[in-house]
């Protein structure tokens, strides 16, 4: 012990040395106490032995044993833990304390280290009484050692001790000289009281049982905590000496501070567990997974443990391989089996542990019993299972031979040494098992199963097909029913195929990680063929959503398009509208309504169009007008939708999954769409994006759409057909049994549909719909029965021969057709009717087909019962849905209810289909059609209305013989068409426009003229949007023959100049043009200098006019006057790049034009276009900025969608009236509402501005950087060249700025855009923009870096007095910086002061102009040109004050670049003065400026500057 406690003081010493900070707190942090009369003291020393509490604690040990020396090895555990937890919990409690070895004060002791110790006492104790008991007769040794005086009969005292009773769990079966009349202890004074000399001892009694009172219910709690594991790895309870009795005291064992662990387990027989575990749960009325009862969910346990215990003693032994099994077969016994449990009130074994013993004699290999076969051990494990999972083990025991009850039932208990009276039961005495006697117990089927083929296993060569072959079988079987419940295996007269995803776990494990990587992956990809189970794939992510709390939305998309455009894409929005309609608080909608108010304007209308309830949180959007430009429709809607999904899904805090399903079948306009809401996803990736397509049925457009998105974050899941394994998990699913049993049956039908689901499915359906039979599956059928559900067996059984010979159809279709004519003629004709209306058939066209299909069907029966019992047969889906009655879909309105009929699967649509002759299918069309087609212009529904042009357009005009019919439906074509071209989708239009023009016939032109000029109007128009330039030939080629008069003329001329412009064809556009004005009669086009006094002319007639005049014109009502207008607009962006020149002759003509006849959709532009051209020839200023406010007002009552081309122009011409900031706020504006109309050509260019007035303002150029870098990708997206150029050279600029001169010789720039070099080598020599461009730049860096070289060989000075470059912010503000390295340059060089000095006098001098008209802009710019003109002139008062002003200016508009470059000029003002210090303040003012504006590489030039001088105070 010495040595003991010396070890540990150096230890102690070693960590104290190492840290003793950390070791003197852990040491604090130990609870110091005083001790009572009551304490239990550990320690040396007489004081200590005598101290009452310790002189108690030894009568307590001496009383409690003998007992303890009669009890197994848990038994003593328990009760050392007992003693120790009577003891703490009496009252007032006796504590364990010792001293501390660090402060010499007392203080507890771990409960662990007690329970030890009190054991320790209890085993030296038993140890003394059984030497005594040796050496006298009788065996009362014990009895006189622990004997005392002491009456034994006395009442609970209150210490927590009570009398021992008969039925102690400790004391149970003892003789009765164990148990002597002890002394007992009695309450100890309190904790504050001192040691009193008439303290006396009181009698004690043994310990007595726990588990009824309080104090029982703690300890078991302590127990269950882990107490016990503990005990037994530090040596509580064993039998090893540790010490003796009388050192009990003084012993101090290491880690006695360490924290209690897991409880020991218990071992207790098999047949003790099962009468135990039945009397436990008998008061449960509750059932477990899948039905189970508590007592069958943990019997299951045990049977798995006991098949994985043989599994891995098989799979261990070393020559398993001949059946030399490390467990013999006479073993695997009931009795030979043992359970180890934690909880022993419960017996419920543990998951993951070892808790199934077989007890293994060694005299059975020496009786030479052998392993026996896989069949013997099986049928072995069934006999215990029987008793097991039936829980009637009584009868087991009541017919046992007597000598196996001398056979011990535990481990500890069990003489492995022992003689024959202890071997096991040999197999001559043990049980018989056989099937049929299990009838009798009343198992559920599954458990019935699983004996009955165990123990078919013992019938020798008449054993049963499905009999057991390996425990692996088993081991699933038992886990299968166990983890799925009893419900599983439910039993159905009625094939109910399986919606459990089946064989996709390598699937499903990627769609999980995907869903889960919510930063890398916004979403999947499912390909596959058809019926291969891609929507269910899908459907396994709404799951996981609905577990996070999120929102799941789903919609499909249909071979036939026999809904209205879009429609299939609204299905989602218009669920996640209702959603926040119906929860949302009304400060939630209202800030909604304010968002979609703002992000959509009066665009909003449009999208209404599509998406009627968007007026249930955006009230506003029904009562908006909309100016519909057919060109940029679609990119509106893709920009609308995008929108309304990015303002709705920031108000919600949980995930949305979107599925679209069947994407190979979604129009052009949907695709596009879906695409826009994934690139507004990409950077949240709130939406996890699901969409499933067939691989097999994708042509050309669709494999685009498949290839630009590749570059989103989706992954890809590629579904084949079901293996093996996959089809038998499908079966075994469908038909309620192990996957054991189908095996055989699933193979055959695996080799029948190549592993299709869904035909599959079918063919179970197909084999299996007969009514159960009372036998067999051949009893009552006759020969044709493979597959029937057997009443006398309770599940379905199969002949495998027979499905073997079953000549079944190549395809999942054609078998589904051979299946449709087994059906009655009303079903047939019901499903004929289904698949040509489409997949969706409501209520509104049930009730319009019934009344012409009446005669059709059997009397007294409706389409609508017919499409019941075809949803019954498992051919369609009903559902009932609810939506609002009316059609805003206010909240107030009502729900209505209606019926909807769905295929359950496309390809039973196909199926259906494919029944009819094509002959059949056009008169069928053709009848529905003509059907529906009244209701369309008595209701104006639009979805009937293209439904019923689907279904006529379907048969084809050859089905109609009647000539006024085919103009009617020809019409119904053209209004159909012009529906689905205001609703962006542009691609149906045009196919219905064909359509419509299928049906004219040869004399159209004569009979039907204005049909027919607006059918081809209409079809070249809509030819134009979707790219179809042959189309738009030939429809105009058309129309210029056959047309009366040039006004039906107009329309055509138009188109096919749109379709040159559209296609970049600016040459042919340009000579196309000349022949149109021509044609028309127009005044040839002339340059500005040839018409500067009709300019002039016009600018008087304009001043001639109020205001409200002009804005009160009349409107134009000549069709060539409009259509001359619309040409001369269109053509002016032409001749933006072919000859800028003409533009201002454009735009003088269509003033005239506006004068002359009055005003038109085209007025605003025309008066910015005219603004812009007064602007440029320098005319009258204040009149160009009254006509381009007046052309904001006309845009403003009119609605044109050309206000982005408008503020290109406003760009030109409001520089001079408004503050720099205003006008970049006017770009970001022109931006927002070309997006909203779809201009995309117009949004690229209206942010270029933006970027540009940014630039110019000042503001943060880093920001400014990344958003050129979004500009360039968009401009490559959409091939605008001419502009990327510019846009190239300015984020050169930039980058500069940012990172120095160097980076403008780099090979590229931020990996967007080449070096400048090589941009200005591929622009061309003849691109004089990109030449003016890049030396403006050059100039600006001239002067930044104070590279005045280079400033003085400027080719920028050559453009400033250029008369064909207009003049804008960009180019004015590079007149300053002229200016200012102009005054800079007269200053060093004296040869050329003059010249320099002249051109810094007329920068000057534009800077003067223009500050008259706006000084916001313009003021501080002018300040510093004259005082570094000052500054040359050597009045440098004057100077000195001005570049004060010039600050003070720049600070106040908010330009913080010139305020940086004003502080910096005024200190080389102060430095070549010799005023040092004003200097150094202004460069140090001038580098914050710098560095605020992000400017770095110009911050850092000056700070080397600075540095460079050497700066003293």
């Amino acid at each position: 012990m010495a040595r003991a406690r010396k070890a540990r003081k150096n230890r102690r010493s070693v960590a104290e040395r190492q840290n003793p900070e950390a070791y003197i707190k852990s040491s604090k942090n130990i609870t110091m106490v005083e001790p009572t009369p009551g304490d239990i003291l550990l320690g040396r020393g007489v004081r200590i032995n005598n101290h009452p509490g310790n002189e108690a604690y030894r009568e307590i040990i001496s009383a409690n044993a003998a007992a303890y020396a009669a009890s197994t090895k848990s038994e003593k555990t328990n009760m050392s833990t007992k003693i120790v937890a009577q003891l703490l919990h009496s009252n007032p409690p006796r504590r364990f304390l010792e001293k501390s070895e660090e402060t010499g004060k007392w203080q507890h002791v771990p409960l662990k280290k007690a329970v030890t110790k009190t054991s320790q006492a209890l085993r030296d104790v038993a140890r003394a009484a059984a030497k005594i008991d040796s050496n006298t007769s009788g065996g009362q040794g014990a009895a006189v050692a622990a004997k005392s005086t002491t009456p034994s009969s006395l009442n609970n005292n209150g210490n927590g001790f009570q009398n021992v009773s008969s039925d102690n769990a400790f004391a149970a079966g003892m003789p009765s000289h164990l148990h002597p009349p002890v002394p007992k202890l009695p309450p100890a004074p309190a904790a504050n009281s001192i040691y009193d000399d008439n303290y006396q001892q009181q009698n004690v009694e043994p310990i007595g049982g726990l588990a009824e009172d309080a104090l029982g219910n703690r300890l078991l709690d302590e127990l269950g905590a882990g107490l016990l594991d503990d005990i037994i790895a530090s040596g509580g309870g064993g039998d090893d000496d540790v010490g003796n009795f009388d050192d009990i005291f003084s012993l101090d064992l290491v880690g006695s501070n360490a924290t209690i662990g897991e409880a020991t387990q218990q071992e207790v027989a098999l047949l003790e567990w099962i009468a135990s575990s039945k009397i436990a749960h008998s008061s449960s009325h509750g059932v477990g997974v899948g039905g189970m009862t508590a007592y069958l969910e943990s019997a299951l346990g045990i049977a798995i443990k006991l098949t994985e215990c043989i599994i891995k003693s098989d799979s261990t032994s070393d020559d398993s391989a001949n059946n030399n099994h490390s467990i013999p077969l006479e073993c695997i016994s009931l009795r030979n089996t043992v359970v180890c449990v934690k909880d022993f009130l419960s017996m419920a074994p543990q998951e993951g542990d070892a808790t199934v013993v077989i007890k293994c004699l060694p005299q059975s290999r020496s009786r030479g019993g052998g392993s026996g076969d896989i069949a013997e051990r099986l049928y072995a494990v069934g006999k215990i299972l029987v008793p097991l999972l039936s829980g009637e083990a009584e009868e087991v025991v009541e017919e046992a031979d007597d000598s196996s009850k001398k056979s011990s039932l535990t481990m500890n208990s069990m003489n492995l040494n022992s003689d024959e009276e202890n071997f096991p039961l040999k197999k001559k005495q043990q049980m018989k098992y056989h099937p049929a006697q299990l009838e009798h117990l009343d198992l559920p089927q599954p458990v019935m199963t699983i004996l009955s083929n165990l123990l078919e296993c013992g019938e020798g060569e008449f054993v049963g097909d499905e009999a057991y072959t390996s425990f692996e079988d088993l081991l699933i079987d038992l886990k299968l029913l166990k983890m799925e419940g009893l419900s599983r295996f439910l039993q159905s007269p009625n094939i109910e195929t399986s919606t459990k995803i089946c064989g996709r776990e390598e699937e499903i494990e990627i769609l999980n990680s995907s869903f889960n990587n919510r930063t890398g992956c916004q979403g999947v990809i499912i390909a596959g063929a058809g019926g291969v189970g891609k929507s269910l794939i899908a459907a396994h992510i709404f799951e996981q959503t609905r577990k996070e709390g999120g929102l799941v939305f789903a919609t499909k998309f249909h071979q036939n398009q026999d809904v209205t455009p879009l429609a299939t894409i609204s299905v989602i929005f218009s669920g996640l509208i209702d959603l926040f309609a119906t929860v949302a608080s009304p400060s939630t909608l209202l800030s909604i309504s304010n968002d979609l108010e703002s992000a959509l304007g009066i665009h909003g209308a449009l999208l209404y169009e599509v998406l009627p309830s968007l007026s249930r949180i955006m009230p506003s959007c029904s009562q908006l007008g909309y100016y519909v430009d057919h060109v940029n429709m679609g990119n509106s809607m893709r920009f609308l939708f995008s929108k309304l999904f990015e303002i709705l899904i920031s108000y919600q805090t949980g995930r949305i999954t979107m599925l679209f399903d069947d994407v190979q079948w979604a129009d052009a306009a949907s695709l596009g769409l879906i695409s826009s809401l994934l690139h507004s996803n990409e950077g949240a990736k709130r939406v996890f994006f699901t969409s499933c397509y067939r691989d097999n049925e994708v042509n050309d457009s669709f494999a685009a759409w498949l290839q630009s998105i590749s570059g989103f974050s989706l992954d890809q899941i590629k579904l084949e057909s079901l293996t093996p394994y996959g089809v038998n998990l499908f079966v075994s699913e469908t038909l309620r049994l192990f996957p054991r049993l189908t095996r055989p049956l699933s193979s055959v039908l695996h080799k029948k549909t190549g592993g299709n689901p869904l035909f599959l499915k079918q063919i179970l359906s197909a084999i299996g719909g007969g009514e159960a039979s009372p036998g067999s599956s051949s009893s009552s059928k006759g020969d044709e029965v493979c597959l029937s559900f057997s009443l006398s067996r309770r599940r379905w059984t199969w002949n495998i021969e027979k499905i073997e010979d079953l000549e079944l159809a190549d395809d999942v279709v054609s078998f589904i057709v051979q299946e449709m004519k087994k059906l009655s003629p009303d079903l047939v004709f019901g499903l004929k009717v289904a698949a040509c209306i489409g997949s969706r058939m409501t209520t509104d066209v049930i009730d319009i087909l019934s009344a012409e299909l009446t005669m059709s069907f059997t009397v007294g029966t409706t389409l609508a019962d017919v499409l019941h019992k075809l949803a019954q047969k498992g051919f369609l889906n009903e559902h009932i849905c609810s939506h609002k009655a009316a059609e805003c879909c206010t909240s107030s309105s009502a729900l209505v209810s209606t019926l909807r009929f769905e295929f359950v699967h496309d390809k039973i649509q196909e199926a259906a289909y494919e029944f009819m002759s094509s002959k059949e299918r056009r008169l069928n069309h053709m009848r529905f059609g003509l059907a529906l087609y009244p209701q369309v212009t008595a209701n104006r529904n639009d979805e009937l209305l293209f439904m019923a042009i689907n279904q006529v357009n379907a048969a084809g005009p050859d089905s109609v013989v009647d000539g006024g019919q085919k103009i009617i439906i020809a019409r119904l074509n053209l209004n159909a068409g012009k529906r689905a071209g205001e609703r962006s989708d542009f691609q149906t239009a045009f196919s219905l426009f064909q359509h419509g023009l299928s049906y004219l016939g040869a004399d159209c032109w004569d009979k039907h003229y204005d049909t027919s000029i607006e059918l081809f109007d209409s079809a070249a128009q809509a030819a134009v949007v979707v790219n179809n330039l042959k189309a738009v030939s030939s429809y105009t080629t058309v129309i210029n023959s056959r047309a009366k008069c040039l006004d039906d003329k107009l329309n055509c001329i138009h188109v096919k100049l749109k379709a040159l412009i559209h296609t970049e064809r600016f040459q042919e556009a340009m000579e196309y043009f000349m022949e149109i004005i021509n044609d028309f009669g127009e005044p040839a086009l002339l340059p500005l200098d040839e018409i500067q006094e009709d300019i002039t002319a016009m600018i008087s007639v304009m001043k001639g006019l109020q205001d409200e005049t002009i804005l009160s014109l009349s409107t134009m009502t000549q069709k060539k006057t409009i259509a001359l207008v619309n040409i001369y607009c269109d053509f002016s962006h032409v001749m933006t790049f072919i000859n800028p020149s003409l533009l201002p002759a454009i735009s003088l003509r269509n003033m005239q034009l506006m004068v002359q006849e009055g005003l038109c959709s085209k007025s605003p532009l025309v008066f910015a276009s005219f603004a812009q051209s007064i602007s440029f020839a320098g005319s009258d200023i204040d009149e160009a900025v009254r006509l381009m406010r007046l052309s904001k007002k006309l845009q403003e009552r009119m609605g044109s969608s050309d206000i982005a081309t408008i503020y290109t122009m406003v760009y030109y011409v409001m520089w001079e009236a408004q503050p720099f900031q205003a006008l970049t706020e006017e770009a970001k504006q022109s931006k927002k509402t070309a997006e909203q109309s779809g201009d995309v050509f117009a949004a690229i260019g209206s942010n270029c501005l933006v970027c540009v007035m940014s630039y110019v303002t000042g503001e943060p150029l880093a920001d400014l950087r990344r958003k050129s870098m979004d500009i360039l990708v968009q401009m490559k997206d959409q091939n605008m060249m001419v502009f990327y150029v510019l846009q190239a050279l300015f984020h050169s600029q930039l980058a500069v700025l940012i990172d120095g001169p160097q980076v403008a010789e780099a090979e590229s720039v931020d990996d967007v855009v080449f070096g400048e070099k090589k941009v200005l080598a591929e622009a061309g020599t003849d691109n004089f923009d990109a030449f003016v461009s890049f030396e403006a730049n050059q100039l600006v860096r001239a002067f930044l870096f104070r590279k005045f070289d280079a400033a003085s060989t400027s080719n920028f000075f050559e453009t400033i007095s250029n008369p064909t470059i207009p003049n804008e912010p960009y180019r004015v503000v590079t007149f300053f910086f002229a200016g200012l390295a102009s005054f800079h340059l007269a200053r060093e060089s004296s040869g050329e002061k003059n010249k320099w000095m002249k051109i810094g006098d007329t920068m000057l001098e534009k800077m003067e102009c223009w500050n008259k008209h706006i000084a916001w802009n313009f003021q501080n710019k002018m300040l510093l040109l004259k005082a570094e003109k000052m500054y040359c002139l050597g009045e440098t008062e004057s100077a000195a004050i001005l570049y004060e002003e010039s600050i003070k200016a720049a600070h106040d508009h908010k330009f913080i670049h010139e305020e940086g470059i004003s502080h910096e000029l005024r200190g080389h003002f102060h430095l070549e003065r010799g005023h040092r210090s004003e200097a150094l303040g202004s460069f140090n003012s001038s580098v914050e400026c710098y560095k605020n504006w992000g400017a770095l590489a110009v911050a850092r030039r000056l700070e080397d500057f600075v540095q460079s001088i050497s700066f003293q105070s």
